[in-house]
């Protein structure tokens, strides 16, 4: 009996032993495993963390390149040479040279809008109709309000362009100067709405325009047919 307890005890002993040897080998190979899991899971991680960041780079990097369209403030002045067609029972209306001032705002593309603000000083000539002479001058002042639609239609260079453009433009009478023919503000209309249309050059920050005004209502009160026309000339520059 004392034999076979023994027997066992031993066993159990070796078994015990065993036991704890595999116990402390499988110990042992967890970090190690939970290492290599931490580090195949933090490798992805960061590349993730790093895709949108490219992304987003490369995002930002098309949007700037995309950009939206040029704006640019402009500063003119130029000539016009103002008519008349109607008459009194003592003048005919002849045309005059005046002169005009404006800036603008404007949004560039190959269709380009424009808003802006131009005084303008009109002259316009008077003969008397009993000796067929001239008898002097007949300035206007007013504020326009040019609302411009335009295209870009041909291009030499990146800083050489034509373009053509069509306005809207409500005119608001500001005065009159001083005049030997008895004519005031009161005998002038106070707004008139000319149609406008022109064509024009740009070199590097320098604009050149051409075009036509025609009013829509008559400018004098006591004339007969007299919706104004004028030709223009300006020049500007670009900010």
């Amino acid at each position: 009996m004392k034999q076979i307890w023994n027997f066992y005890a031993w066993r159990s002993i070796v078994l015990i032993a065993i036991l704890i040897i595999l116990s402390n080998a499988a110990m042992a190979q967890v970090p190690t495993d939970s290492a290599k899991a931490k580090v195949d899971t933090t490798a992805p991680a960061m590349a993730d963390t790093t895709k949108p960041a490219q992304t987003t780079a490369a995002a930002t990097t098309a949007t700037n390149e995309s950009g939206g369209k040029p704006k640019h403030f402009i500063i003119y002045a130029g000539v016009n040479s103002n008519q008349l067609g109607g008459s009194t029972d003592k003048y005919d209306a002849n045309s005059g040279v005046g002169y005009h001032i404006g800036v603008a705002w404007q949004k560039n593309g190959f269709v380009y809008g424009q808003f802006g603000l131009r005084y303008n000083n009109a002259v316009y000539g008077l003969n008397s109709k009993a000796t067929s002479k001239d008898t002097g001058d007949l300035k206007v002042q007013a504020l326009d309000i040019p609302l411009t639609v335009g295209i870009n239609f041909l291009s030499f260079t990146k800083v050489a362009s034509l373009r053509a453009f069509i306005s809207a433009m409500p005119s608001f009478t500001l005065g009159v100067s001083d005049n030997h023919f008895g004519v005031s503000k009161d005998d002038v209309t106070s707004f008139i709405f000319y149609g406008q249309i022109g064509i024009g050059a740009n070199l590097a920050f320098v604009l050149i325009d051409v075009g036509y005004n025609y009013g829509f209502e008559g400018l004098m009160e006591n004339f007969s047919n007299t919706k104004p026309g004028q030709w223009f000339f300006s020049l500007g520059v670009k900010f």
